[in-house]
């Protein structure tokens, strides 16, 4: 993960959506001096205009496919996912689990592969789940720099 902060000279084709999972997220496109992406995509649906400046966190350096948040520089609002949105693959496993203790007696190699998928279900969410707490913590990193270099230039 790295933070990049950029400033939105035009922004163009915004789009909200709910994607499958039912998790709100906002596609867009900008030019910020020589760059020009298409096909942003941030969690939730944050305000989005012109010369707006964020720190944007990116899983991958200047791939912005890869966008997990960003904290806007004049609202101090963050846009990033919820952990408690990875919380199905918990809920999956245990009910897996419950299902395969049942199944156990009858029909052992069922109950197994239940097991496995609840299991494979549950890691994804788990990693998903601290992808998304680093995330918040970066970016609440990044606004509080922002409200203690604003302070300090009100003093």
């Amino acid at each position: 993960m790295n933070a990049v902060t950029i400033t939105f000279d035009r922004v163009f084709d915004i789009v909200h959506r709910s994607r499958r999972n039912r998790v709100l997220s906002t596609e867009f496109g900008f030019e910020s001096a020589d760059v020009k992406e298409s096909g942003v995509a941030v969690p939730g649906a944050p305000r989005i205009e012109a010369g707006m400046t964020v720190t944007a966190v990116l899983e991958r350096p200047g791939d912005w496919r890869t966008l997990l948040g960003w904290v806007n520089h004049g609202t101090g609002e963050i846009a990033c996912r919820s952990a408690a949105s990875s919380l199905g693959g918990i809920v999956a496993m245990l009910l897996g689990s419950l299902w395969a203790s049942h199944l156990m007696s009858t029909r052992p190699l069922v109950a197994a592969f239940v097991i496995v998928v609840s299991i494979l279900c549950c890691v994804g969410s788990v990693v998903g789940m601290r992808k998304a707490i680093r995330t918040r913590r970066l970016l609440e990193a990044a606004r509080s720099t922002l409200a203690s270099r604003d302070a300090g230039s009100n003093a």
